[in-house]
């Protein structure tokens, strides 16, 4: 009987894909910032292959040639951000599997060295387990209809508005404070400012005094009788 010790294959998906003689599934890792994407690519077990930096538009059109070409099943991962679900939607037209996942710590081997490659391939290694069977890899998010987005845009604009009128509100009442007003609610609506305003110098005064107090002061007294 004999023991194979030394093997290239890196996991069953890569052992199945050799004796079945099927495609092995492409998985892509993304790492996305606002102009590009930095991703990382895996075909069946075999060791990812080194990051790649893609601008958006160059990057879907690398996707639908490598899905065209390969007549593989490709499946890609990449965190939940600020920036939406259009690039699941674009990848999901290219028929290529795309999950979205909640952000998470990446760096399991606790390296503390962060950088977009090093995410990207975690990511990958991670749609690498998920792909073979194990469900838990992956904490995915559910992508919402493109309806469901506007409308939850709407909310978060009105949320981060109103914060923004706390905050305001809360600087105005410190400055009343600090120059011996009391407190007004509701200080910015019309008819409480008008009530807070204190008369100022003519503008062409305010400046001469500022420049020439001295001289200014001596113009405006008068001569003993």
């Amino acid at each position: 009987m004999h023991s194979i010790n030394n093997t290239e294959l890196s996991s069953l998906e890569e052992t199945r894909c050799q004796f079945n003689g099927g495609r092995c599934a492409i998985k892509l890792g993304i790492d996305v910032h606002q102009e590009f994407y930095v991703v990382v690519m895996q075909e069946g077990g075999a060791n990812p292959k080194p990051p790649q930096r893609f601008q958006k538009e160059a990057f879907l059109q690398w996707a639908g040639r490598l899905k065209q070409k390969s007549g593989a099943e490709v499946y890609a991962v990449y965190e939940a951000c600020g920036f939406g679900f259009s690039l699941q939607r674009n990848l999901s037209g290219l028929s290529i599997h795309c999950y979205v996942i909640c952000p998470q710590k990446l760096d399991e081997q606790n390296r503390r060295v962060k950088t977009d490659g090093l995410d990207a391939k975690a990511l990958c290694l991670k749609l690498d387990r998920f792909v073979q069977g194990n469900r838990a890899a992956l904490a995915i998010v559910r992508v919402p209809s493109e309806a469901e987005e506007r409308s939850r845009a709407i909310h978060r604009q009105r949320e981060q508005l109103v914060g923004a009128r706390k905050r305001l509100e809360a600087q105005g009442r410190s400055l009343m404070v600090n120059h011996g007003f009391e407190p007004v609610q509701n200080w910015w609506k019309p008819r409480p400012f008008a009530a807070l305003e204190v008369p100022q110098l003519d503008e062409r005064a305010a400046f001469q005094l500022a420049a020439h107090p001295r001289s200014v002061a001596t113009k405006d007294r008068r001569p003993d009788a």
